[in-house]
């Protein structure tokens, strides 16, 4: 009994830990607010528009923040939440990379690629991808 406490116990620290730095990876994408107006965040049903490859918005707009930094995650997913969280209707991202992190966890656990088909996010023991993005949020008029 002894034996499977103490094996509890450590899986429970390694997953606390694991969590802890996809939040910390998330939290590098900061969001800079453009102009004097600050608007009220929108809620998770409200719908957002997100625009890659160079495309944009057939309506007119304005621009209410910049968004720069890393993140970790499914880029649609994060990139709308942040949207939201500003209240704009729309993202338009204008750079977008990613590389692959397989570096050891913190508590040295090694880490294995994951088979291509699954979505990328982090879990102690694999590796993930870590994206870097510059976009405009913007708000239609």
């Amino acid at each position: 009994m002894r034996k499977f406490m103490l094996l509890f116990g450590l899986v429970a620290i390694i997953l606390t830990f694991g969590c802890a730095s996809v939040a910390s990876a998330q939290e590098k994408l900061t969001i800079t607010k453009v102009g004097e107006v600050t608007y009220s965040p929108k809620s998770k049903k409200e719908p957002v528009d997100i625009f890659f490859s160079g495309s944009k918005p057939e309506r007119e707009y304005d621009v209410i923040a910049e968004a720069s930094g890393s993140f970790t995650g499914t880029p649609k997913e994060v990139l709308e939440a942040k949207t939201r969280k500003a209240g704009g209707d729309a993202m338009i991202v204008t750079d977008i990379t990613f590389k692959i992190d397989s570096s050891k966890s913190s508590l040295g656990v090694e880490q294995k690629t994951r088979p291509a088909d699954i979505s990328p996010v982090y879990s102690p023991g694999y590796s993930y991808k870590v994206y870097t993005v510059k976009a405009k949020i913007i708000k239609y008029k």
